[in-house]
């Protein structure tokens, strides 16, 4: 096959994301989960100018230049989505919050359509009913009362909220892209969500008691740093390099099913019906709705 190394660079760029859930979800057992995005997003900015050798005069240049559309791809991709992300997997199963996670391309549809005038025809409208339908099923658990009488899964619901802020973080980082390189931008912005964290971790996350941290914890974050943010990020990027957003797109409906088996694996979570029947939903709404589209937005 003319590709074949690009879909092996795809397919392990949506396996690192989906094995994150799980590992994110031990280390934010062992670490606070202010403390954890901290650290997280500030070795990913060090590294990511030691790996791709990117210059920090010029990033000093391009975060003056670009403060704050930086800001706010920090603020709503770093920041909020990082809160939401991280405390779902404190309150759900790890298996549950990655289901939900494949509705972004869904959200981001919507969010794009109201703020980028981008259209998403009829197919892409009952994409979104079905992956939506999905949704709810998930964090409701199945039960049709919970929906009528809007008692659902506080981390499921954490999980929608994450999903949200990035897809507004998806938008504003196509605008970035206008004036950025994607690594620039993912440096400086996990520099600028790492600051955002740092008070918090100080006051709530106890950033002071590093050397208490365990081994669990540590790998987990390290796992989180380089094969999660770095390397899914260079290799997807690459594929889109190679073959085009669309057709890289499709990938993108393996990351809840590496999340949910890799759960079911480290976890030991057991899956259920209507998770089942939710994920299924979920990921044939994506496909649908990627039928025609000229974007990808992934979640990290």
């Amino acid at each position: 096959m003319k590709h074949i190394t690009t879909y092996i660079l795809l397919i392990l760029a949506c396996v690192f994301w989906g094995v994150g859930f799980p590992i994110a979800k031990i280390g934010v057992e062992q670490i606070h989960p202010f403390s954890f995005a901290f650290i997280r997003f500030f070795l990913v900015s060090i590294f990511f100018i030691l790996f791709f050798k990117l210059s920090p005069f010029n990033l000093v240049l391009k975060l003056k230049e670009n403060f704050y559309i930086l800001f706010f791809m920090a603020l709503t991709g770093i920041l909020l989505y990082g809160v939401f992300f991280l405390f779902a997997l404190k309150f759900a199963k790890a298996s549950d919050v990655s289901l939900i996670s494949g509705a972004n391309p869904i959200i981001t549809s919507i969010v794009a359509y109201v703020f980028l005038k981008e259209k998403t025809g009829t197919l892409g409208i009952f994409g979104i009913l079905i992956s939506f339908l999905g949704v709810t099923f998930i964090v409701s658990n199945g039960k049709i009362n919970a929906v009528l009488n809007f008692s659902f899964n506080t981390g499921s619901l954490l999980m929608l909220a994450a999903t949200t802020m990035w897809a507004f973080y998806s938008v504003i980082t196509k605008k970035a892209l206008l004036k950025l390189d994607i690594f620039e931008a993912v440096c400086l912005t996990s520099f600028i969500g790492s600051l955002m964290f740092l008070p918090l971790a100080l006051t709530f996350g106890h950033l002071q008691n590093l050397g208490s941290y365990t081994i669990a914890g540590w790998l987990s974050v390290l796992y989180m740093v380089f094969f999660s943010t770095i390397f899914a990020f260079s290799a997807w990027y690459k594929g889109i390099e190679q073959i085009g957003a669309s057709r890289s797109s499709i990938f993108v409906n393996l990351v809840p099913v590496f999340g949910v088996l890799t759960s079911v694996v480290l976890l030991k979570e057991s899956i259920k019906l209507y998770e089942i029947i939710g994920g299924i939903f979920v990921i044939l709404g994506v496909i649908l709705t990627n039928r025609k589209a000229d974007a990808v937005r992934i979640k990290g």
